[in-house]
């Protein structure tokens, strides 16, 4: 799904008109239609403002820009439960996968270099399983708690910078 997709799945969800989200924005309503109908892609300077709106339209700009990078699981998995149990299991099940595959590539040292290289392997995918996952739990506890991502993100950033984390 494209960001113009996901923003009109927003809006409907939301039961909001598009001259709404035009002045949320700061662009015209025609805009919002025609990025609705992919016959607009939003320029850059205009994705912090559309990602802001929602976390789900924040993974659909990482995964378009980023070619997939960061790939927006909630398309390639349409029905995950996005209850916070069901998502706290998940995550917990895939951080023990990416904790034995760390340990199968530490163990794969003095193994030969092809099954090291396939050890490795291994452990990439447990690790973007984790990541994927983590990014949509806390989009869904920004969501269910009301929480200011923007303010939590800084001070993140902060506690990062003065060794906190």
């Amino acid at each position: 799904m494209n960001i113009g997709e996901k923003l009109l799945e927003y809006r409907k969800e939301r039961n909001v008109s598009q001259r709404e989200i035009a002045q949320e924005l700061h662009i015209d309503r025609s805009l919002v239609s025609r990025i609705e109908t992919g016959t607009y892609t939003p320029p850059k300077h205009h994705e912090p403002n559309i990602a802001r709106l929602n976390w789900k339209l924040a993974l659909a700009i990482i995964d378009e820009r980023s070619g997939g990078y960061i790939s927006n699981i909630l398309d390639e998995v349409p029905n995950l439960d996005l209850h916070p149990a069901a998502l706290k299991e998940i995550l917990l099940k895939d951080l023990d996968e990416a904790e034995k595959a760390l340990e199968g590539l530490i163990l794969a040292r003095h193994i030969d270099p092809e099954k090291r290289k396939q050890a490795a392997e291994k452990t990439w995918h447990e690790i973007r399983d984790v990541i994927e996952k983590a990014v949509i739990m806390q989009g869904v506890l920004e969501e269910e708690f009301k929480l200011d991502a923007k303010r939590l993100r800084l001070v993140h950033e902060q506690e990062l910078k003065r060794g906190e984390r």
